[in-house]
């Protein structure tokens, strides 16, 4: 089974067959995030707060943190062609189906 993506540039050649995993993900109180950030965790929820990137624990707020990441764009300015889901806790998603198909 092959089990990988393929860039846009570079699609896989017409006939083979390709995946997709399909899952239920519960999403929370979602932070949507339109530049690109790395968030080790998830960021805190409260106006103002200086840990909202993640790199830190937020203390000051009693760990009041969303549930998920919604990545929207590429650059703050360029949309993604698909949205990025990023949860937290493996207990909120589930691997519903694997879908198989054949680029034509």
């Amino acid at each position: 089974m092959v089990t990988r993506t393929d860039a846009k540039t570079s699609r896989s050649v017409a006939g083979q067959s390709l995946y997709v995993l399909v899952a239920r993900v519960l999403l929370g109180n979602a932070f949507i995030c339109a530049t690109p950030t790395s968030y080790k965790r998830p960021p805190c929820s409260q106006p103002g707060c200086t840990s909202v990137t993640g790199a830190a624990p937020c203390h000051a707020h009693a760990g009041v943190t969303f549930d998920s990441v919604v990545g929207t764009h590429r650059d703050g300015q360029t949309r993604l062609i698909f949205r990025e889901f990023v949860v937290y806790e493996k207990s909120l998603s589930y691997p519903e189906f694997l879908v198989e198909y054949v680029r034509q």
